[in-house]
Formats: structure tokens, C-alpha cells, sequence
């Protein structure tokens, strides 16, 4: 291709000189045909000097002409050149020929379709990229070698209950402001290799962090992931604490049925008295350990909705009639008076009435445990509008209270705030959980008011049903 557009070239610079050379014969004849000249040497001169000057202007002006239209061509290429260099890539010079220039001014038009072709892609690439980066689950954070701060994602700032705006430029440790993260990010430094760590930031937030060196351009920094296992380690700490408490909860019975079968085999079987308290006694602790598999079966379906709610629109005082009748006579063996204040005009809910009354029993029956002879319970319900319309039901009794740092615990499976007094009166610590998840699957809502030693009161609210106006 080379030798070819210097053929090309050498050809043209040739035309040049054979339209100079036929310029100065065609001038030199048309002079001689019009004077005289043949066989004066005086004309012949003067002929010969205006065919040289005819020549020779043609071959300026051509020379002219061929220079400016590369010069044009040159300057197009060079402007071109610019406004790519400012970002216009959609320039372009249209050719007009077939010359060396024309085939130079394709070739760049090609080269600024590939340019903006590629920072086309990767522009969508970086979009998507960014896209990831925002959304993401994990928290990424980057720092430059000296530690400061210059990218994160918003779930690293929310992670860290900071500003992204406000962090970046800032040093590592005033953005964690945390010693365990600033400790792996000293050690990865240190030693140049990926530091791993799991962390508690709060009660609220368990972290896993990674560190890692990396090098752009010889320039030094720092990766850190941040993964939230918060809620992985609360199913970890659910189950161990599950195993525990079933097994503590089983012992007991067991080793009681285990004495007492023990005991009517060493002889109490020959003193019908003795046997038949002993008998009752293993029926007291198997009904127990019957309630304890009950209630956990009931719990797992709950929890895995195998359970099908009945809704219809039912009354408030059917939820709680029902209950505080069943659990009278236990209130009376205890001394604790039942009390129950329904305003007439409160809207129906759907509800599942079977369900809701084992939530209500549930309640009741927690506060007749925790509320010493001679106190009260008192069962009322108001109509809340905003921010939904609701029925709010409220079980409200004199009892011990419940400890502030125990209040988020107590609807856990087998949570229990006063063992002693639990096991005294039984129970498998199983009956709030249960309400809580009832009151879940309905739609609503359940919490806790309580101080210590002033009493405690229970609160679930579920929806209600507007009912047209005639």
C-alpha cells in the first residue's frame, strides 16, 4: 500500500510537469502560427520566453491548486481531530475521491466509529457496574494506601451509620470507628495479605469482613467487604438455644417419671396410696411433656403456614368471652380477679375465632401466672384509625412486671423471665411465641408495656372491616 500511494504521488507530480511541458509547446506553436517568427531569431526569442512564462504559470497555479487541496484536507483531518479530542465522536469528514487524503480520511472515520463503539460499551458496562455496586447486599468500601476513604456503597454507609458525602477523604478509622475493623485493616496493611474477621459491631449487627490489598497504576489500596450475618447468627443462637431449652425443658419430667417408675418397682406398687399419688404425679409431668410436643407442632406449622386461617367477621367480645369463662376457676384457685371492659360500639375484625381465642387464653393465662393473690387482670379493647383501622385488645395485670432488658425476648420460643415461678406453675415457655405468630398470620401487630414490679400489660391489635353504610 505504501509503494502504491507512492506511485500514486510520483504519477501525479508527473502530470504536473507534462501539462507544464505541453503548456509551453502549445504556447510556443500558437505564438509562431500567428507572427511571423520562422526564421527571425528576435521572434523566435520572444516566443520561446512567453511559452517558458505560459508554462511556468501553469505549472504555479496547478502547483497551487494541488497544495491546497491537500493543505484543505489536512486542516479537515486536524479540526476533525479536535472535536474528537473534545468528546464529539459522531465527526466526520465525507471524502470526495479516491486520493491518498480520501482513503487517510476514511481510515480515521473507521478508527472514531470504533472509539465510539468501545467507549459505548464500555460506558454500559460501567453503568452496569455501578448499578451493582449501589445495590449490592454487602458493604464495599475502598481506601487508598495512606487509608482514606474513596468509594463506598450505601450498604457500607448504612452499615456503619455514616454519611457517604461525609465519608469520603476521611480516614478509615473515623468512618468504622470501630477498634476490630481498624485492627484488620492495620493487619492487612502490615502484612499484605487478605485479612479476615468476624465482628460485632452492636447487638443489632454481626458483621464478617474481608481486606484486601490490591494495585492500579502502582498505586496501593485497600478492599473491604462487609457481610451482614446478623440474621444468620440469630438462627444459629435460635436453634442452640432450642436444643438447650428442649433438653432442660425434657429432663425434668423424664427424671420425675424415671423416679417414680423406679419407686413403684422398688415395692410402692404393695401400698395402693402411695402408688396412686405416685401414678398421678407421672401424669401431672406426661400431660406436661404432651403439651410441650403439642405446642411445638402447633408452633412449626404456624411458622411454615400450614396452618389455614378461617378469617370471617367476627365480634371483639367473641374473642374474649370464651377465654376469660375457661380460665375463671384457675384465677380463683390463685386469687386474681378477671375483669373485662368492652365498649359497645366496636367495629367486627376478621379473625379467625378459634385461633384468636388460643391467643387471648395464651395472654390471660401468662398474666394469672405472674400476678400474685390478690391482684387483677383486666382485659379491655379500643378502636384504633390511623395509621390503619384496628381493634387493639389489652391484657393488663398487677403482676411482677417484666425487666426493660428482657421485654424484646419475650415473645422467643421458651423464653421464660422468672424460671422459678414458671416451673412452679408450668408451662413450656412456648405460649407467647405461639400468640405472637397467630397475631402475625392475621395481619397484626402484638407488644409489651411493662415495669418492674408495677405490672404488665400485653397488647395485640388485627384489623377491622368497614362495613358499608346504608
Amino acid at each position: 500500500m505504501k509503494n502504491r500511494d507512492c506511485r500514486y504521488g510520483n504519477w501525479r507530480l508527473a502530470a504536473l510537469y507534462a501539462l507544464s511541458f505541453l503548456a509551453i509547446i502549445v504556447a510556443l506553436a500558437a505564438y509562431w502560427i500567428m507572427t511571423d517568427c520562422p526564421g527571425q531569431p528576435s521572434c523566435v526569442s520572444r516566443g520561446l520566453a512567453a511559452a517558458a512564462a505560459s508554462g511556468m504559470l501553469l505549472f504555479f497555479t496547478l502547483t497551487i491548486w494541488f497544495t491546497s487541496r491537500q493543505t484543505r484536507a489536512l486542516r479537515d483531518l486536524e479540526n476533525m481531530a479536535q472535536r474528537i479530542s473534545r468528546g464529539e465522536y459522531n465527526a466526520r469528514i465525507l471524502p470526495h475521491s479516491q486520493s491518498k487524503e480520501a482513503r487517510l480520511i476514511q481510515a480515521i472515520n473507521d478508527m472514531a466509529d470504533r472509539l465510539r463503539n468501545d467507549l459505548r460499551l464500555l460506558a454500559e458496562q460501567g453503568r452496569q457496574l455501578s448499578i451493582v455496586f449501589e445495590n449490592m447486599a454487602d458493604g464495599v468500601l475502598i481506601t487508598d494506601e495512606l487509608g482514606r476513604v474513596i468509594r463506598l456503597n450505601p450498604a457500607a454507609a448504612r452499615m456503619l451509620n455514616t454519611n457517604p458525602d461525609k465519608a469520603l477523604g476521611r480516614s478509615f478509622a473515623e468512618v468504622v470507628r470501630h477498634h476490630q475493623l481498624i485492627d484488620l485493616w492495620q493487619t492487612c496493611r502490615s502484612e499484605a495479605a487478605e485479612a479476615v474477621a468476624a465482628v460485632e459491631i452492636n447487638r443489632n449487627l454481626f458483621l464478617q469482613a474481608f481486606v484486601t490489598p490490591f494495585e492500579e497504576d502502582g498505586t496501593r489500596g485497600y478492599l473491604v467487604i462487609l457481610q451482614d450475618l446478623t440474621q444468620v447468627r440469630f438462627l444459629q443462637t435460635v436453634r442452640r438455644d432450642f436444643i438447650s431449652n428442649i433438653s432442660h425443658e425434657l429432663r425434668t419430667p423424664l427424671a420425675a417419671v424415671h423416679a417414680i417408675v423406679e419407686t413403684l418397682q422398688d415395692g410402692a406398687l404393695a401400698e395402693p396410696e402411695f402408688a396412686l399419688r405416685f401414678l398421678q404425679r407421672a401424669e401431672v409431668e406426661l400431660a406436661n411433656m404432651t403439651q410441650m410436643v403439642e405446642e411445638l407442632l402447633e408452633l412449626s406449622r404456624i411458622e411454615s403456614g400450614e396452618v389455614p386461617l378461617r378469617l370471617s367477621p367476627t365480634a371483639v367480645a367473641d374473642l374474649i368471652t370464651a377465654p376469660l369463662q375457661r380460665l375463671s376457676p384457675l384465677a380463683a384457685r390463685e386469687g386474681v380477679q378477671l375483669h373485662i371492659d368492652l365498649p359497645a360500639d366496636l367495629p367486627l375484625v376478621l379473625a379467625d375465632a378459634d385461633r384468636m381465642q388460643r391467643v387471648v387464653t395464651n395472654l390471660v393465662h401468662n398474666a394469672i401466672k405472674f400476678t400474685p393473690a390478690g391482684g387483677d387482670i383486666e382485659l379491655s379493647a379500643y378502636q384504633e384509625r390511623l395509621p390503619v383501622p384496628e381493634v387493639v385488645i389489652q391484657v393488663r395485670d398487677t403482676g411482677v412486671g417484666v425487666a426493660k432488658e428482657e421485654q424484646e425476648r419475650i415473645f422467643e420460643r421458651f423464653y421464660k423471665s422468672d424460671r422459678a415461678r414458671t416451673r412452679q406453675q408450668g408451662g413450656t415457655g412456648l405460649g407467647l411465641a405461639i400468640a405472637k405468630h397467630l397475631v402475625e398470620a392475621h395481619g397484626g401487630r402484638i407488644w409489651i408495656a411493662s415495669k418492674e414490679g408495677k405490672g404488665t400489660t400485653l397488647f395485640f391489635a388485627i384489623p377491622t372491616i368497614e362495613l358499608p353504610v346504608n
